[in-house]
């Protein structure tokens, strides 16, 4: 994020939603592209998606998180494969 998009930043809460819907809405705070598949972060009053930099700004705990889960997904994916067992779904 630039430095002129930071100084307009105001305190949000933000929450963890499983977004069902595919979309290329661009963040809620900053307009940078966001990822619009699986849990993602959003506003907490109104289901607009927010970006991994602003997360890590407003909520770093919230991205952790999202990162873990994102490396369990890609965990139980490889064990899922080395099984024989097939799926193209996100499992998370």
């Amino acid at each position: 994020m630039s430095d002129k998009v930071m100084e307009n930043i105001q305190p949000t809460d933000l929450v963890i939603r499983v977004n069902h819907v595919l979309t290329n809405d661009p963040c809620a705070l900053c307009n940078a592209p966001t990822d619009a598949t699986g849990i993602d972060l959003f506003l907490a009053d109104r289901p607009a998606l927010v970006c991994h930099a602003c997360g890590l700004y407003h909520a770093p705990a919230l991205v952790r998180l999202l990162n873990l889960a994102s490396a369990a997904n890609t965990f139980v994916r490889a064990e899922y494969e080395m099984a024989g067992v097939v799926t193209d779904e996100k499992l998370f």
